[in-house]
Formats: C-alpha cells, sequence, structure tokens
C-alpha cells in the first residue's frame, strides 16, 4: 500500500516540474517593454545602408515601433533591432504580429538565428508589400521563397508565425498554412545557441538585392516604421 501511494506522488510532481520547466522556456512578450531584450546599438552588417542605433527602437502601449534615422556614424542611415535575451531556444511554434513599412529598400523581419549557421526567417520589405518572405539560411546560403498575400502588408496588424522540427518547418499567416519545407537541413537546437529577433533596415546598394528589396531613399515627408508586437514561442 505504501509503495502504491508513493509512486503517484512522485509521479505527479515529477509531472508539474516538467510543466514548469516547459513554461518557463516559452516567451509571451507585447513587446510594449524592452525589458527582456538587448537592443542593438552602433553595427550593422556591412551590405546594409544602416547601422543599428538604440535611438531608432520605441517603446509603446502598442507595441514596439522601428524607425529609420540619420543618427549613424557608420553608415548614410540609423535603423533597429532586437534580440530576446532567453538563449538556447528549440523546437516549437514562433509567431508575432506586424505591420511592415511600405517605404521602398526598407525591411520588416522577424527570425530565429544561431549566428553563421542556421537563420529561419519572415521578411516583409517596401519593394511590394502583397509578398511575404520566407527563407532559410543554413551552410551560408539562403533559399528565400515569396508568398503571395491576401492583404497588403503595410495596412494594418497581422500574425506571421512558423512550426521549426527536425524534419521540417511550416510559415503560416494569420493561422493559415502558407509553406513547408522538408528540402533545408537546420542545425539541431542542441547543437547551437538559437536566439530571437525582430529588426528592420535599409537597402541602399543597387549591386545587392534591388529586385528584392528596392533601392532605399528616405522619403521627403514622414519617418519610415515598421510596428512589432505579441512575440511568442511556445515549445
Amino acid at each position: 500500500m505504501r509503495v502504491s501511494y508513493i509512486l503517484p506522488s512522485v509521479t505527479l510532481l515529477a509531472s508539474a516540474f516538467l510543466s514548469s520547466v516547459k513554461a518557463s522556456e516559452a516567451i509571451t512578450e507585447s513587446m510594449s517593454s524592452h525589458e527582456n531584450f538587448i537592443v542593438a546599438d552602433g553595427y550593422g552588417p556591412d551590405r546594409w545602408g544602416c547601422s543599428f542605433r538604440d535611438t531608432q527602437v520605441h517603446e509603446s502601449s502598442d507595441g514596439t515601433r522601428i524607425t529609420i534615422g540619420k543618427d549613424s556614424d557608420l553608415k548614410p542611415y540609423s535603423c533597429g533591432e532586437l534580440i530576446h535575451r532567453q538563449e538556447n531556444l528549440g523546437y516549437g511554434v514562433y509567431s508575432i504580429d506586424m505591420i511592415a513599412s511600405n517605404v521602398v529598400g526598407q525591411v520588416t523581419s522577424f527570425f530565429l538565428i544561431a549566428n553563421e549557421d542556421t537563420e529561419i526567417d519572415i521578411e516583409l520589405t517596401g519593394y511590394n508589400t502583397k509578398i511575404g518572405w520566407m527563407n532559410i539560411w543554413h551552410d551560408r546560403k539562403q533559399n528565400p521563397i515569396s508568398i503571395n498575400l491576401p492583404f497588403d502588408a503595410a495596412d494594418g496588424w497581422h500574425n506571421y508565425s512558423f512550426e521549426w522540427r527536425k524534419d521540417f518547418v511550416t510559415w503560416s499567416v494569420d493561422g493559415n498554412v502558407v509553406l513547408n519545407r522538408s528540402d533545408i537541413a537546420t542545425t539541431p537546437p542542441d547543437e547551437n545557441n538559437y536566439r530571437l529577433a525582430i529588426n528592420s533596415w535599409t537597402q541602399v546598394n543597387r549591386e545587392v538585392n534591388i529586385h528584392w528589396a528596392g533601392h532605399f531613399k528616405y522619403p521627403e515627408q514622414g519617418t519610415p516604421s515598421a510596428q512589432f508586437r505579441n512575440m511568442r514561442y511556445r515549445p
């Protein structure tokens, strides 16, 4: 009798412990605060027309707004990026709500990354805001596929997500599956440190990605911006 009572209690405790671990690994961010994020500042890829500045990343009650400015001392423009502080993310579902910039040459991005190894992307460009780009970087090669959207990504909030598993990645828009890929390998999460991030940046080099993002010119009126809210990760 004693054993029959002890075993169920141990099982329940173990189950509760595992549930708490899974809950602690999940991410739920309204993005009205950047407390759990690293705000990039003072650098940016060579091929871009901007460098990250924390002045271009703004908190609000409706989430995060990333703007394009002119306060970079490295590039023609300044842009923004947020990296979530939680490390070693794994298989599961990643999602966010976004409003893309409609300025040609500006990119709005949500991505999971292990630097110089694997990256899973959702990217929207001002060159054509009725297309979404779903991409996997692996072994220093990118494998983008464009998806026609049933709306203009700059006109309002929409949900974008991807489910990452060992053998496939599936992308969804507003809860509807738009792409499934099992032809590109990804490095398993126990072999690299995956982090979740957003950014918005500019393309000014006419020789690179000009037919993808377009050539950025600062508009005469208004401030180019992209908006983000409700970042989630469910293991």
